[in-house]
């Protein structure tokens, strides 16, 4: 969680059409066990503390994905990300962003918390977005938890888009799994707890509540995704796509073709 140094209202065009087609800034897939952080697209990850364990490929029982790293529980185990995104929104810090995961529970953290993200650099706070410990609703105690209950036994692709200091209220965080519309989230201000700095702690928590995630893809976008071009991305077994395999449409980044197939059928 970022600390609130300053809020400062805006209104901002709605999300259709963007300002610009949101770009890939940071792509990490996972597939080289010697360097667990590389990048795809973008600046490689830094790990802090222990690092994740990593495995050629993982089943859920039904879908195995290819490059997938376990993460490690605990206040001092994250990863670091240096996104690439500049300031944007119409203020100082990063308001306009996407970040796409695709995850799977593993059985001993399915009755805990598991975070996802932490603004706060310092991991000096609670993390911004979580996996409850009790129902598998997704959200934090500021943007409100989902109705939905996420299924925490099967791959899924999580994407969770932010514009943030919008006129409109309920167009500013919106959550999609495997494609779909989650949940629409709570108004948060620009330049606040979801406004990024240079870089963003991935499944990081200040007092533990990150407890391990097998972790598939994480990506990064510049701006705040629309409904169509999440749609697109699809789900945990396609490839997000890299700059150079994509259509950018009015509407944004289009996937037309896929670099490689990510996992395969079991």
């Amino acid at each position: 969680m970022k600390p609130i140094y300053l809020l400062i209202p805006a209104a901002l065009l709605p999300i259709v059409p963007t300002a610009h087609a949101a770009t890939l800034t940071g792509l990490w897939e996972f597939n080289d066990s010697a360097n667990i952080g590389k990048a795809t697209v973008g600046a490689d990850l830094t790990i802090q503390g222990t690092a994740p364990s990593h495995s050629s490929s993982l089943s859920d029982g039904a879908t195995s994905l290819n490059g997938v790293v376990t993460t490690v529980v605990g206040p001092a185990n994250y990863l670091i990300a240096n996104h690439g995104i500049l300031a944007n929104g119409g203020g100082s810090l990063v308001n306009e962003w996407t970040i796409v995961f695709d995850i799977l529970s593993p059985v001993a953290s399915r009755s805990s918390w598991r975070t996802l993200f932490q603004t706060s650099t310092a991991n000096s706070n609670d993390g911004d977005y979580f996996i409850r410990d009790n129902n598998n609703t997704m959200g934090t105690s500021a943007l409100g938890y989902s109705s939905a209950q996420l299924d925490e036994a099967v791959w899924n692709r999580v994407v969770i888009t932010f514009n943030l200091g919008t006129a409109n209220a309920e167009d500013e965080i919106k959550t999609y799994v495997n494609g779909t519309l989650f949940r629409t989230s709570i108004d948060q201000p620009l330049e606040g707890r979801y406004s990024l700095d240079p870089s963003i702690l991935l499944f990081a928590d200040n007092d533990g509540e990150n407890a391990s995630l097998n972790v598939g893809t994480v990506a990064m976008f510049d701006g705040a995704l629309s409904a169509s071009e999440v749609s697109a991305l699809g789900g945990s077994l396609q490839s997000v796509p890299e700059p150079s395999a994509a259509l950018v449409a009015g509407l944004g980044v289009i996937a037309t073709a896929f670099r490689r197939a990510r996992g395969r059928r079991a």
